[in-house]
């Protein structure tokens, strides 16, 4: 990644809640991208926190970034 398009990767506070939820999604393969918001993914591609792999939807580096920026569940922080 060039240091131009680390520039233009915006903090993971600056995605929506849905963009997010998007966002996890695709970190977690748990959807199909016909089946998520297209408006979230147009913005994420467009932001390039996802691209289109030979397996469907998987986040960039920077994608992954945002995503570990993410808030997490209270719980899912605590170890059992």
């Amino acid at each position: 990644m060039t240091r131009e398009n680390i520039a233009h990767i915006p903090p993971a506070s600056t995605l929506t809640e849905e963009e997010a939820v998007t966002l996890r999604r695709v970190a977690f393969g748990q959807s199909e991208a016909r089946t998520l918001r297209q408006a979230d993914l147009a913005r994420l591609l467009a932001l390039r926190l996802i691209v289109t792999g030979r397996e469907g939807l998987e986040l960039t580096s920077a994608g992954r970034d945002a995503f570990n920026a993410l808030p997490r569940a209270v719980f899912a922080a605590r170890p059992r």
